[in-house]
């Protein structure tokens, strides 16, 4: 009896360790050809130095392949369909239900000169006030807060409009002073509100000239721009209500926001028709610190800056009132 030995079944061979190591780094290089714009706006909001300088080196080459072979398209296609869009902004934002309390909060420090105004229009149901909330990734939450109790006054149309990673000190990455002026004669606010701040503590490039993060030089410099933003909104608006930064769980932030606070109030003093808001008190304990935690709830988040949803309502509780002794407004 003859037996049929079984065929063996043939065994893949191996890829070289060679063919691996090329394999991932094609995938890499796809990767980040793919991705190669959100690569470039990363490294160009990163700080003036060595690593911004590399990070350029190697990202803008990629990106103008990538832009060359049209590879970018699908990631911005995408982006655009989930409101991805990098700088980001949100506007006519339907505010997503949440929980709140609300708190009776006085109102936060005020700072305005004595000139005496034109009186302001009536506000009405009918012909309510247009309210235009604008800044960087400070007022992602606070910006839909104040919209909501601004709605809740039945008086007041509120439109919030910020993006991440922008601000005053990066006019090459995004110029909100350009930006403002262009939307002004549309959106057409009665008054506007602004937060920002979040991201100008770094040093800056001037025509070659280097500004280096607090020295007198840079807060000039910072003051010349912040100057620019309310001189622009000033004429497109009848009220503008200039919100400062609150405390920051790192000292040294909080040493930045105390520099960049005080050109918001001066600059503010100098115009009759801007009010500055003061939120750095608003944020502190009992004992006077910084603390996640206020009369029990969570309002900052774990990098010790940004508002949650409660920390963004604190803010709303104590701007709203200034809106409202201005316009005439009942609060509810």
């Amino acid at each position: 009896m003859t037996t049929t030995q079984p065929t063996p079944t043939p065994q893949p061979r191996p890829l070289a360790a060679g063919h691996v190591l090329i394999a991932m780094i094609v995938a890499l290089l796809g990767g980040a050809l793919l991705n190669a714009q959100a690569i470039l706006r990363t490294a160009e909001t990163q700080e003036l130095g060595t690593g911004r300088s590399v990070a350029m080196a190697f990202a803008e080459p990629l990106a103008s392949v990538s832009s060359f072979l049209q590879l970018d398209v699908p990631r911005e296609v995408a982006d655009d369909a989930l409101g991805r869009g990098v700088p980001r902004r949100d506007t006519s934002i339907a505010v997503p239900t949440t929980t709140t309390t609300t708190t009776t909060m006085p109102p936060a420090t005020e700072t305005t000169t004595t000139t005496t105004l034109p009186a302001l229009r009536a506000v009405t149901t009918t012909e309510p006030l247009d309210l235009w909330i604008i800044g960087d990734s400070f007022v992602e939450l606070f910006g839909p807060a104040l919209a909501n109790r601004s709605t809740d006054t039945g008086v007041i149309d509120a439109t919030v409009d910020f993006r991440f990673i922008s601000g005053l000190s990066r006019p090459d990455y995004f110029d909100w002073p350009a930006y403002i002026a262009e939307q002004l004669p549309e959106v057409r606010p009665d008054a506007v509100v602004v937060q920002f701040g979040g991201n100008d503590a770094q040093t800056v490039a001037v025509g070659g000239e280097r500004f280096e993060l607090g020295t007198d030089a840079w807060v000039d410099l910072y003051a010349l721009r912040v100057a620019e933003a309310m001189d622009i909104l000033v004429t497109g608006t009848e009220r503008v209500y200039w919100v400062g930064l609150p405390i920051m769980e790192s000292e040294t932030f909080t040493a930045n926001v105390l520099k960049m606070n005080a050109v918001y109030e001066a600059e503010a003093a100098l115009r009759p028709t801007v009010t500055y808001i003061s939120a750095f008190d608003l944020f502190k304990d009992e004992t006077g610190q910084f603390n996640n935690y206020l009369d029990g709830k969570h309002m900052r988040y774990a990098d010790g800056a940004h508002y949650t949803w409660n920390g963004g309502y604190r803010l709303a509780d104590a701007v709203l009132p200034a809106i409202a002794a201005d316009w005439q407004i009942l609060l509810p």
